[in-house]
């Protein structure tokens, strides 16, 4: 990590995105999230990305859709296995 991001780190409260939705993911362990309350939680536009981000890492991450009203309703789980039990 160079000197800009831990800068930047340290102003947004030293946690990144994807900490912040791994965070809470693993609070609402097997419970499906959705995408609002992760985005409000990261601030995080683009949280699929993070999501993948957090997949290269090793986490174990479900998606589900939902299609209510012609709208599409995304929702996410973390799968708890070795890396999450140990976090």
């Amino acid at each position: 990590m160079n000197a800009t991001q831990i800068d930047f780190l340290s102003r947004r409260g030293g946690r990144s995105q994807c900490d912040k939705i791994l965070a809470v993911l693993q609070d609402n362990a097997g419970q499906w999230v959705p995408i609002p309350v992760l985005h409000q939680a990261s601030g995080s536009y683009v949280v699929h990305s993070r999501i993948a981000d957090l997949r290269k890492r090793g986490h174990s991450i479900d998606q589900r859709s939902e299609h209510h009203d012609g709208q599409n309703h995304s929702f996410y789980r973390l799968n708890l296995g070795a890396n999450e039990a140990a976090a």
